[in-house]
């Protein structure tokens, strides 16, 4: 049964959690290799992940890596999409531009001027991710939907959360967890979300 919103789940770093994801048949997983990162990922422990699942995009998170270091990385594995902050502008990546995930923490932060950055910067990227807004940057938000596939985190009740991705026809972003120990997964924070859209 596929699910009824597109869905983004970031930070996979055990098996446990892709296969899970992939068996919910969400849209992306993403994993983390921002190199200022301590919960950064091996590609090769990445590549043991990917190899047990299929049916899903891939997503190397960069967000704020240095440009060489990215390209660097994108020499040695291959992802359907990579994820880099808004601050992070990177003019010589080796990489489609069009499949870049462009991640912007807070909108109120960026308030009016986020579509002419979006523009200057990155005017090829389809994707982005807010991880945070409200009600004064709605409107943004709207707009933002309008151009883009526009991502955000859930909201504080799950009733919330679908009415503002069914209003702006937005996608979800979710977080993965640890394991408790190999093989052994709380599914708690994404079955809980997951299991109700």
């Amino acid at each position: 049964m596929s699910l009824k919103y597109f869905v983004y789940v970031s930070s996979i770093n055990n098996l446990s959690d892709a296969r899970y994801c992939s068996a919910m048949m969400v849209n992306y997983l993403g994993f983390n290799l921002d190199e200022n990162s301590k919960q950064n990922l091996s590609i090769e422990n990445i590549t043991e992940i990917s190899s047990w699942i299929n049916g899903v995009k891939l997503v190397g998170e960069f967000n704020k890596s240095s440009c060489n270091y990215i390209n660097k990385a994108l020499q040695k594995t291959d992802f359907s999409l990579i994820q880099i902050d808004i601050s992070n502008v990177c003019t010589n990546l080796n990489f489609d531009y069009e499949n870049i995930i462009v991640k912007i923490k807070d909108l109120s932060e960026h308030n009016n001027s986020i579509l002419s950055e979006l523009k200057s910067n990155f005017c090829k990227t389809r994707i982005i991710i807010v991880e945070k807004f409200n009600e004064s940057n709605s409107m943004i938000l709207a707009d933002l939907a309008k151009k883009y596939k526009v991502l955000i985190n859930p909201l504080k009740s799950i009733n919330k959360t679908k009415e503002i991705l069914r209003k702006y026809n937005l996608g979800l972003h979710l977080y993965g967890s640890d394991e408790i120990r190999p093989g052994f997964k709380d599914y708690d924070s994404l079955s809980s979300v997951l299991d109700k859209i």
